[in-house]
């Protein structure tokens, strides 16, 4: 037995219990068969920041919360080596509720209630697939004396609804059947 290895998940896990991990919904796998039960939330949500080895996240990241009338949540992470996302979600109506900014091992950091604009409810029916928006964001370090600072930002918000569908149907070949609307965040 691997105690060492058992070791490290159980206080991994404690760290992320104690201070609380973003828990990001994961991009369905390329291969999955889409049902008629559920509905597809797409688009590209980017993150860039530096690179941390050693951390169980990988990267600084932020995510949007999108929080639906059935009191499900999902988190949808920005990242930086698959920025294109795919998620599933049970047919509701649903607005982003926050926006959350985490370190590199995955815990919250921050939460901000999102704008306006985002938090506007939006119906999402079964059997079809809904653009969000092609997002980019950045984080940033800095120190002063000896704190580290850390800033997080969307720097880039675009609809690109045909170029983005196109590419999640390449990679997602299984949806390319799926009705897709263009539901951009914020319009």
């Amino acid at each position: 037995m691997d105690f060492a290895g058992s070791w490290k998940t159980a206080a991994a896990l404690g760290l992320c219990f104690i201070a609380g991990c973003a828990n990001y919904v994961k991009s369905i796998d390329k291969s999955e068969k889409p049902t008629e039960k559920d509905a597809y939330l797409y688009g590209r949500f980017q993150m860039s920041a530096p690179d941390s080895w050693l951390a169980m996240d990988r990267h600084q990241s932020m995510g949007f919360v999108v929080k639906c009338a059935d009191e499900q949540s999902y988190t949808i992470r920005f990242d930086k080596k698959e920025p294109l996302q795919v998620i599933k979600i049970g047919p509701a109506s649903c607005g982003v509720s926050e926006v959350v900014y985490t370190d590199a091992d995955g815990r919250v950091r921050s939460r901000k209630p999102a704008p306006a604009a985002l938090q506007r409810p939006v119906a999402f029916e079964a059997g079809k697939a809904y653009y969000l928006g092609d997002f980019k964001a950045e984080a940033s370090n800095w120190t002063s004396g000896t704190t580290i600072h850390t800033e997080w930002r969307v720097t880039s918000v675009r609809n690109d609804y045909r170029t983005t569908t196109e590419q999640m149907k390449s990679d997602f070949p299984n949806l390319s059947g799926v009705a897709t609307e263009n539901r951009m965040l914020g319009r």
